[in-house]
């Protein structure tokens, strides 16, 4: 089943267009509405929709995958399910894949290639260090944009795949398949090291090892043929790099570099040494364990090739160098001349930039446009006067723009956009920021997107904006968990005014029902634990100070009396301790102090007793090249103490700052805007709140 444009999944994906098609999935663009960002969608094709156990098994590795950031990695946001739509999101990435570069360039450059194959080295490292393998490493599963950065994409779902179904479709995989995963034998990091060495020989010489009509065929030729000699193929290949490309593509796993990490040492001393002799053979380890082909491995090969025709004696015609004659070193010699001529004329140059000074430690591949070239770096600024906040800041970013808003007084709607600092029209560079005046209104405001949270949350965001009268209306669902918002009256963006009734319509399932949250303000505690507990509810009872409330009254409720909240579901209830402050005639205000500075003493010293490593994740990636990233520590009284500072190239997020502090909670922020709030408990992550542009985006609990 294909989707349409325009097509909502789980309330929250709209799909703009298909991109193409592999294996197991139909690759969307689609925008998250909720989040406001593009992103690829990518739904499992019908085959595999009533196959439970692959369904579970690219759950599974999709989740695992989620937990992967690296640069060099695109990252997976969301898995989930919408009828007969299993879906998982990723990064959206705008540029083209390796193998349509190799198609259009190749053969590389020794340069271009090192380029290259290090950042993906340095993505499987990545993933090899959390036990996944990708096992389906070849040049469509890899993305280069346009600013050169590479990005390996579809980590996890060959797992799920598995690697047994040799089918037409999977000609591509089969092309960079290891000889394990041809004849269906084991498979670990070393399979990818393989698949990454099949990669750099396209690259280096502009055509594949082996080919053949069928995979079993392809698969026969990884497991007996030798690679075709490199130099034969690309007479200004480096000796450094035939060799690397050897190793890693070598038939037996134990004769391959035993690691990415391994790998990458190699590559990075490739640049500056040609001659290759860092390059090692590795010597067979006798006492390692022997990984045995079953019997029933040795029938489904002998099957495969008996069904196929095919002799497994077959040897590659470029199994030994030929020798040249005078007319063939001539015609290489042409051909030489005419490669050096198209590369001078490439409008997709790859380049090698190097830094460092003991060791060569980066390679960046710089990209220009492959279709149509550099139109510059000017746009045209949109209209943004009448719209929405939302709207503008959306029309903006589409133009590379950024925006800073202050509200003023006017007539207008509230957040609507009534001035903007450049008028429609004019050119403005990308990455400036532009200033923009925002109505505070006349009592309305924008109605926000909750489509998908709970609610809880639904309801604290609406009160945090003014609007109480809230009106629940249940709605029976299969596949949307209960008590999730599915949609709104109003829809989010308009403009609603705080006192008007609102419409939220949540999912249940069939067993469940609502139930209208009495007010027990005011009760004793067993008088409210008695109502609403026979209304259905679980209740928790805490402590609160109250200048309200007398002491043992019930002075808040985490579910509002009149709103509608499903049976069965808790309700916190706050038991007044009392006013905040109380003084007596016998003590003075200066033994209060004291008393009172005793008291924090003691609860800070106790606070800060005990110190932890924690890993804070710094994961959005800023719009500018650079940016000034810094975390602060919250104290017990909300104070900030930055505790780290450094400026961060764009090409280096995600990654993680490791730090020593009380483990408790720390902000981050970009060029001193906020971006997230990690909560820690005895160092360990509990929850992460994400902003864009200064504002609240998402939550996640851990």
């Amino acid at each position: 089943m294909m989707l349409e444009s325009g097509t909502i999944i789980s309330g929250r994906y709209r799909i703009e267009e298909q991109l193409g098609i592999g294996g197991t999935a139909v690759v969307y663009k689609a925008v998250d509405e909720k989040l406001n960002r593009v992103v690829t969608f990518k739904a499992l094709k019908e085959e595999f929709i009533d196959n439970e156990d692959f369904v579970k098994r690219f759950t599974k590795e999709a989740q695992a995958v989620a937990g992967l950031t690296h640069p060099n990695i695109v990252s997976a946001y969301d898995v989930g399910r919408d009828g007969d739509i299993c879906y998982i999101i990723m990064e959206y990435i705008d540029g083209y894949t390796l193998k349509e570069l190799i198609l259009k360039n190749a053969p590389f450059t020794n340069e271009e290639t090192l380029g290259v194959s290090m950042q993906i080295a340095s993505a499987l490292e990545a993933a090899h260090k959390k036990d996944i393998v990708h096992r389906d490493i070849k040049p469509q599963n890899i993305m280069v944009t346009r600013e050169g950065n590479i990005k390996v994409t579809d980590f996890g779902i060959a797992k799920a795949a598995t690697s047994s179904t040799l089918t037409a479709d999977q000609m591509g995989s089969a092309h960079y398949f290891s000889p394990e995963q041809a004849r269906g034998g084991f498979v670990d990091d070393k399979s990818d090291i393989y698949s990454l060495g099949i990669v750099m020989f396209e690259m280096l010489t502009g055509r594949l090892p082996f080919d053949g009509e069928s995979p079993v065929a392809l698969a026969m030729k990884h497991m007996d043929e030798p690679l075709p000699d490199i130099k034969a193929l690309n007479p200004d290949a480096s000796d450094s790099l035939i060799k690397i490309i050897n190793k890693a593509a070598s038939k037996k796993a134990f004769q391959r570099y035993k690691s990415a990490k391994e790998l990458s040492i190699d590559l990075k001393k490739a640049i500056s040494d040609t001659t290759g002799d860092f390059v090692t053979e590795n010597v067979y380890d006798k006492t390692s364990q022997t990984i045995v082909l079953t019997s029933e491995d040795r029938k489904a090969i002998r099957e495969k090739s008996a069904s196929s025709g095919e002799r497994h004696n077959v040897r590659s015609t470029h199994s030994r160098r030929p020798s040249k004659s005078a007319a063939e070193r001539e015609r290489l010699k042409r051909q030489r001349e005419e490669e050096e001529a198209k590369a001078a004329n490439r409008r997709v140059i790859f380049g090698a930039v190097i830094t460092g000074a003991a060791i060569i430690a980066i390679i960046t591949v710089v990209i220009a446009f492959m279709v149509g070239g550099n139109s510059g770096n000017d746009v045209v600024m949109p209209d943004l006067v009448g719209k929405t906040q939302e709207l503008a800041e959306k029309s903006a970013k589409e133009n590379g723009i950024f925006l800073e808003a202050d509200l003023v007084e006017s007539e207008e709607l509230a957040g609507i956009v009534v001035w903007q600092e450049i008028e429609a029209g004019k050119k403005v560079s990308k990455g400036d920021t532009v200033n923009v005046q925002v109505s505070a209104g006349n009592g309305e405001v924008e109605f926000p997107d909750i489509v998908g949270d709970s609610m809880e949350d639904a309801q604290t965001e609406l009160k945090a904006l003014g609007i109480t009268n809230i009106n629940f209306v249940a709605r029976q669902s299969t596949n949307i968990p209960s008590g999730t918002i599915i949609s709104t009256n109003p829809e989010a963006g308009e403009m609603v005014n705080i006192s008007d009734e609102v419409t939220l319509y949540i999912s249940i399932s069939e067993s469940e029902t609502m139930v209208e949250v009495e007010n027990v303000l005011g009760k004793t505690e067993s008088e409210a634990v008695k109502i609403l507990e026979e209304q259905g509810f679980v209740v928790k009872v805490e402590e609160a100070a109250s200048d309200e409330y007398e002491k043992g009254q019930v002075c808040a409720q985490s579910k509002d009396g009149g709103i509608e909240a499903l049976e069965g579901s808790t309700v916190i209830i706050y038991i007044s301790t009392g006013a905040s402050e109380t003084t007596t005639e016998e003590t003075t205000e200066e033994e209060t102090e004291e008393t009172t500075a005793e008291v924090h003493s003691v609860e800070y010293d106790q606070a800060v007793s005990q110190s932890y490593s924690v890993a804070v994740p710094i994961t959005q990636v800023p719009s500018s090249d650079s940016v000034t990233v810094k975390i602060a520590e919250v104290g017990l009284d909300g104070s900030e103490t930055v505790v780290y500072t450094k400026t961060v190239n764009k090409s280096s997020f995600p990654y993680s700052a490791s730090l020593t502090g009380s483990g408790s909670t720390y902000k981050v922020y970009y060029d001193d805007v906020i971006s997230a709030v990690h909560s820690y408990d005895d160092g360990g992550l509990t929850s992460s709140s994400y902003y864009i542009d200064g504002k609240l985006a998402d939550t996640k609990t851990y």
